[in-house]
């Protein structure tokens, strides 16, 4: 779905494979990728117009997605890889295998790429890793790379000796860098999708948090300009908070991921109603 970062409105829709977990945007805002776990596919589709570029068979069960130095990266959560793809046709260009249940993506400080992985440990592409939380969630903030240990609904400072509590029990699945060197969360609740989880904004500097909201099963959380965007999966919506105040967008959707296209002027939403 795309809807309106200004206001939510639905501006396009499209059927688009069958178990999707993830997306992000291109810089110039003209192509999403999607990761469709299941099947084990990969998908390129254009914006606004919505139709699949290109459809590329990775297996593994693709997790992750980040655009790198010219090479769509997808981490494959079942096949402890993660592999390189070219972003304008698909081709498979290269394969790294890393420590099983690689998740997240990102780019670290030193500008090597790194990947959460759910073995207590985050893993660099060049063969070498370090200790971090056990869970999905990598994000860089301020210089720090910052991890999630989902069942002990803690904050893992990789290089850092102090882990960080989080206010509610419940389990951090998501982090995304916030406004003014703060770290979003997005945390479900014991049951997944019938409990109360939790979307909070810890300022990294001081150490406080802000409960922004309590949606269930909460599966990413990202900012866009001044508003805070969450995939409210188990409610089945999109929740858009700004200045403390949530809207509620795209009800009945059982959103799962989420990419702001700034350059359009979308929010790209993957919907995935057995997630």
């Amino acid at each position: 779905m795309l809807l309106s970062l200004k206001d939510g409105t639905l501006r396009a829709s499209a059927p688009i494979g069958s178990d999707l977990v993830a997306v992000i945007v291109s810089d110039d805002g003209e192509t999403a990728y999607l990761a469709d776990s299941a099947p084990g596919d990969v998908y390129s589709v254009t914006l606004p117009d919505l139709k699949v570029a290109w459809k590329h068979h990775v297996g593994g069960a693709p997790f992750g997605l980040l655009l790198h130095s010219d090479r769509l990266f997808v981490s494959l959560f079942s096949g402890a890889l993660v592999v390189e793809l070219d972003p304008t046709n698909g081709a498979q260009l290269a394969t790294h295998t890393v420590h099983d249940g690689p998740a997240v993506l990102a780019v670290a400080p030193d500008g090597r790429v790194v990947v959460a992985g759910t073995r207590g440990l985050v893993d660099y592409l060049d063969g070498t890793s370090t200790p971090a939380g056990n869970g999905f969630a990598v994000a860089v903030v301020s210089g720090t790379i910052w991890t999630a240990d989902y069942e002990r609904a803690e904050l893992v400072p990789v290089g850092a000796d102090h882990r960080v509590g989080l206010p509610l029990p419940v389990f951090p699945f998501w982090l995304a860098p916030g406004a003014g060197g703060s770290l979003l969360i997005a945390a479900e609740g014991g049951t997944e999708d019938t409990d109360p989880g939790g979307v909070f904004s810890f300022d990294t500097m001081n150490g406080t948090f802000s409960t922004l909201a309590t949606p269930k099963d909460p599966d990413q959380v990202l900012q866009s300009g001044s508003t805070i965007f969450v995939a409210a999966h188990g409610d089945r919506d999109v929740l858009a908070i700004q200045a403390g105040r949530a809207s509620t967008w795209a009800g009945g959707a059982a959103a799962v991921a989420l990419a702001a296209d700034s350059a359009l002027g979308d929010l790209v939403v993957a919907v995935n109603a057995h997630e």
